[in-house]
This record gives C-alpha cells, structure tokens and sequence, in this order.
C-alpha cells in the first residue's frame, strides 16, 4: 500500500493526460486496426471497458470527497488492466503478430513510466499477463509453450528489468538530492533558530530589567535611567523584536520552498486579510527612512482567505520591492486595496512608476527572468505565483510604460468549492484520535471520517493511561469527558500523558457533567459541548483543523448554564454573601441570602432550594445546628445537599460537619474553583 501511494502521488501531475489518452485512444485505435490496417481479432466491448476505466481517472476531480481516499488503489488496479492485460491480450488474440509485439514493446515502456517502484511493477506485470495467458490458451503449458514465441519473451523481460532499473535509479537519485536539499535547508533553519532564541532570550531579561516608563517618574531615586534613553532601548528591543519573528518567517519560507518550489499547504489557516496585509506593511524593511509614506492602504473590504500568511506576505513584501526598485520617481506612491464583490476577492498592488512594456509583462512569471537588477535571480515573481496557485488563487499584472503597474491577486471565497477541494486534500493525511466509549460522539465522529477522508483511531480510556507520552502525536486528540474523567486522579493522569503533545486537544463538555467546569487545567484545550458535536460534527472539525479558534485552560460554564437552579448562601458576613453570590448569578443560578442557621430554616420552608451553602460559625443558630434540624428523619431536607464553609481546618471540625450531616465542606477563605467544584459536584 505504501508502493501504490508513492506511485499515485508521483503519477497526479500526469494523471489527467494519461485518463484521457485511455479514455479516447483504445476506442480511437479500434477504428486503426479494424478499418485503415485491418488485424486478425479486434474487441470493441474490451475497449470500452479500459476506456470507461481510465475516464475515471480523467474525471477524478468531479468523485465524491469520500471516494477519493481509495483513487490510489483503484490507479492500481486500473493501470495493469489498461496495460499488461490489454496488450498482452491482444497479442495472444492476434498470433503475436508484429504490430502487437510492438504495441506490447510500448506498452512496457508506458508502465514503467508511470509505475517506476520495481515491485510493485513486476506483481502488476505477473499477475496481468497470466490473467491473459489462461484466458487465451487455458491452463495447458503444452499448448502455452507451443504457442508462446519465447525470443520475444527474453527482450520483454529485459525492457522491463533494464528498463526499470534505469528509471528507478534516476528517480532514487532525483529523490537523494530533493532529501539532501531538505536536510540541509532544516540544519540551516536549525542554525538560525538556536541564535535567534538566544537573541530573544537575551531581550527579554532586558525588558524584564528596564523601568516601566509609566511608572519610572515615581521611581527616580531608583533608577538612574533618563526617559530618552528609555525610549531608545524599549525601540531597540521592539525593532530586534521584529527582526526575530521576519527572521523566523523567512526560516519557514526556506523550509516551505525547499523542494524545488513547491508550495506545502500544511500551515493553511482561515486568516483575515487586513489583518496580514497590515503586519506585512508593519514589518516590511522599507528601502529607506520615510518610504513607508508612499505607501496608502484602504483595507475597508476585508475578506477571509484560506491558506499560509507568511507565503502572503512574502508575496507583498515582493511586490513592495520591486515597485521601490524600479518604479521610484517623483510624486511616487503605491497602493494596496482590498476588494470583495460578487464572489471575488483581490489584493490589488498598483504604483504609478515608470511600468513596463508589454513584452516586458508578459515575462515576468517566467522563472529565472530579469530586467534591469543585476543581482537578481528572476525567482521572486514566478514564486508569488506558484503561492496563489497552491492557494487556489491567481496573480495577473497590468502595466503601462511611464505610466503605471498593477497586480492582481485574485482569492478564491473561503466557501469556494476551491478551498474545499484543498481542504479535503488536506484532511487526507490528518489524523484524529478519539478517547472515550463507544457512543453517538464517536458515531459521529466515524460519519465525518467517511466524507472528509482524514485518518481515525479510538481507544478507551484505559487503554490511552497506558500509552507512552509519544503515542499522542496526533493533529487532533479528542477527549470525550464522562463519568469515568470524574475522577480527578485519572484525569490529571491522562493530562500528563496530553501535555507531550504538538496536536490540538479537545475536551467534549455537557452541562449536566459532574466535574468541575471551572478548574484550571494543566494543558490548552479547545472546549466543545458534546451536543454541537453530534449535530456538527464535520464543521468543528473544519474549524479545529483549519481556523484559530481560542483555547483555554478552564472549561467556562457560561452563563445560563444552571438556570432553574436555586441555591441558598448562608453567611453572617455580608461581604462573603454579596460576592458567593455574584459568582453563582454569573452561571445562571438563582441566589437567596440567609445571616443565620433560623434564616436558613425559615426560607427552606418558604421557597424550594437546590443546595446550600452555608457557613458554620454563625450567630443566633450556627450551620452545625441547623444542619442537624434538616436531618431530622422528619424533615423535607434530608437529601438537600449541603456545603459547610469554616475557617477551622482541625480534624475535631471536619469530624462535627461529617456527624452534623452537611455533605461537604471547604476551608476559608477558599477560592472561586474550588467552591464551583464542590457545586457542581453535588447538583
């Protein structure tokens, strides 16, 4: 399976030729060898079968997402059916006749063009021409042999060994220098990176040390720093800032280039437009002090695109360097507008320079053209194109000598069928790792597998605690947080397998959930409610893998979360009350306030409550005594479930709060978290 995905991606560039030569050549050479040069024996119906098969290949594009994960295989099974089979076939239907031998001659050298993996190669090869032997003779090497023109046989077996041989070298060799290439260009990234964090490690114990100027006229006597030179080093530190984050662009652009320009899409992100083209003009090193006044922008029609923003912006810090180096002049000036109309959206880049000519223009994407730099490589522009090409997108250029020049970056919509073909593209070799129980989220899950192709594993939760740390490399991990996570030990567990991991982690999330919403967790994660999955579930997975939603490190229950639920707060502090109240309201509950244990009673009896909190050392009745009323077998409470709240962390307390009945209890002053835990715990 390997060998055939190998073979398919290297064939795709020449797959829509090879579909149509075999969807109109075999019915096309029917016409050859029956009418103009008449053979012995002609199939119309075998042809228009391998026709039919290779129309398929031709209109790959036009197969339903879901269908095209199983394209390699099907190429595989297609090619020995179109070419050893075929051939062979009608070799041994027409008595080896020359014209046969030869196009058999042929069809090896197709075969080896377009299957160059040796193996793979020789099965396809074996198990097609024996197909067609036992077809045309039987099963009777007698009559094989007799009819078998063995020389033949001995330069078919050479073509195809020598012949794969050769080519596979070649291609073994092109595959060595395009490694090499990568090697060397991630050791040079590897070089830069290590000084320029040990740059930004140095600024930052530098920024850490200067003064805040806000605060430094207060601080005279401590600081012997004028304001001057504190706004000199708080711009240099901003300035090596700068030249930190272009210096780690340009090392992801080298890497994204290296093999032979070819554009990867694995950073493809939604983005905002005026959002990159504003950092971009930020940090464009302008030819000069002042340039960057020539520069004006109306960016009012912002749109969102899909692809990599550092490729866009390499792609207008080009074209801002070349309308500085050849179209600088008097009452010079560029500009850059964002147009969004009709289903179109364009970055236009005009300058009114001294332009071009028209056989000037029409060069200029061509690689390894220049005109009038001399230290330039002609590789910038052809490169812009190939980066709106891999992004589904064009970049045209209009211009007039002495006049003017303008490009046009045309942006598919980022609900083109355009991106969604990338997408799916991409989606092919995501993969997605789900932790839970068999139940509708995974079903849901397993559906969206299907359309979007990417590359699904369950395990359980038992089975993910016993995984090393390494096992999680996965682009998404998606935890599906049941009563088992309730468990905080086991959660923390997993969490620390998780915190190894590059991928992006998902907790799926119920209101109804027993643990705690509000606590602080040790890795980033992405909270999804467990409903908007099932019913959602290819577009949270759009979103996960190709937008930027934020993460967090607390599941926020929000607000309305427990609308209905009413709880009563008992403190004789009114400070305490006031904001354990405000706290509760946030998340939807209902508060009412109580002073006392005789309060606490009274509004039981008055009004229906949920849980209660309640302090224990209060006036008139304290919240032991009147927890023990609510106790009383008699009494409507006696589930109500209660929180104590002391200020008595000793044993012989928490020994009184158990025999009083309250069902929980925390120490003063406690934090938000852990009061919401206890909440949540007991609802």
């Amino acid at each position: 399976m390997e060998s055939v995905r190998k073979v398919y991606q290297y064939a795709e560039p020449n797959l829509t030729v090879i579909g149509w030569m075999g969807f109109l050549g075999y019915p096309g050479y029917y016409y050859i060898w029956n009418h103009l040069f008449p053979q012995p024996y002609e199939s119309l119906p075998l042809r228009i079968f391998c026709a039919l098969i290779f129309g398929v290949i031709a209109l790959r594009q036009f197969i339903p997402a879901h269908f095209q994960r199983f394209l390699p295989l099907y190429f595989a099974f297609c090619i020995p059916i179109g070419l050893p089979f075929f051939f062979s076939y009608m070799m041994f239907k027409n008595g080896w006749s020359e014209v046969w031998v030869m196009s058999f001659l042929a069809s090896i050298l197709i075969h080896v063009l377009v299957v160059y993996r040796t193996g793979l190669l020789l099965l396809q090869t074996f198990v097609a021409v024996s197909a067609s032997l036992l077809i045309v003779y039987g099963p009777n090497f007698e009559v094989i042999n007799q009819h078998v023109i063995w020389p033949y046989v001995a330069i078919f077996i050479f073509t195809y060994l020598f012949g794969n041989l050769f080519y596979l070298r070649s291609q073994s060799e092109h595959e060595v220098r395009v490694s090499l290439a990568k090697s060397f260009g991630a050791a040079i990234a590897h070089e830069m990176r290590n000084p320029l964090s040990a740059l930004k490690a140095s600024l930052d114990v530098l920024e850490s040390l200067l003064p805040n100027k806000t605060n430094s006229a207060n601080q005279n006597e401590l600081h012997a720093i004028d304001s001057q030179a504190l706004d000199m080093a708080n711009e240099v530190i901003l300035q090596a800032n700068e030249a930190i984050r272009s210096g780690t662009e340009t090392i992801d652009l080298l890497l994204t280039s290296i093999d032979q320009n070819r554009i990867t899409n694995a950073r493809y992100r939604k983005h905002s437009m005026q959002q990159v083209v504003e950092e971009a003009l930020t940090s464009f090193s302008y030819p000069s002090r002042g340039d960057n006044a020539f520069v004006h922008a109306n960016l009012e029609q912002d749109f969102f695109f899909f692809g990599s923003d550092t490729l866009v912006k390499y792609t207008l810090y080009n074209l801002l360097k070349n309308a500085y180096f050849h179209g600088k002049r008097d009452n010079f000036a560029i500009s850059i507008e964002l147009v969004s109309y009709n289903g179109f959206n364009q970055l236009i880049v005009r300058d009114n320079g001294v332009g071009m000519s028209s056989e000037v223009s029409k060069q200029i994407f061509d690689d390894f053209y220049t005109q009038g730099k001399a230290s330039g490589h002609g590789l910038g522009l052809p490169f812009c194109m190939r980066v709106m090409q891999a992004m589904g997108g064009e970049i045209r250029c209009r211009s007039e000598l002495n006049q003017f020049t303008e490009f046009t970056l045309t942006f598919p919509t980022y609900q083109s069928s355009a991106v969604n073909k990338i997408k799916l593209d991409m989606l092919k070799n995501k993969t997605v790792l789900y932790i839970g129980e068999l139940n509708s989220r995974f079903r849901a899950l397993d559906d969206s597998e299907f359309y979007l192709g990417f590359n699904l594993t369950h395990i359980s939760l038992n089975q993910a605690l016993k995984r090393e740390e390494f096992e999680f490399e996965c682009d998404l991990i998606i935890v599906d947080l049941d009563h088992r996570i309730a468990n905080q030990s086991l959660f923390d567990r997993l969490e620390q397998k998780l915190s190894f991991t590059q991928g992006r982690i998902v907790y799926l999330y119920d209101k109804e959930s027993i643990y705690s919403y509000d606590l602080e967790r040790s890795v980033e994660f992405f909270p999804i409610d467990k409903v908007r999955f099932i019913s959602q579930c290819s577009d949270v997975i759009d979103m996960l893998c190709f937008e930027s939603p934020a993460s967090c490190r607390k599941l926020e229950v929000g607000h309305g979360y427990y609308q209905g639920k009413t709880l009563l707060i008992a403190d004789d502090n009114h400070s305490i009350r006031a904001y354990t109240a405000i706290l509760m309201k946030k998340y939807g509950f209902s508060v009412v306030e109580a002073q006392n244990g005789q309060e606490v009673l009274d509004i039981l009896n008055q009004s229906p409550i949920d849980l209660v909190v309640m302090d224990i050392e209060m006036p008139t009745m304290d919240g032991l005594t009147a927890a023990k009323m609510m106790r009383e077998e008699d009494s409507a409470f006696i589930s109500l479930p209660i929180i104590g709240y002391t200020g008595d962390s000793s044993l012989e307390m928490a020994d009184l709060i158990y025999r009083a009945g309250i069902n929980d209890y925390l120490i003063k002053p406690a934090n938000s978290e852990d009061l919401m835990r206890k909440v949540v715990q007991w609802l």
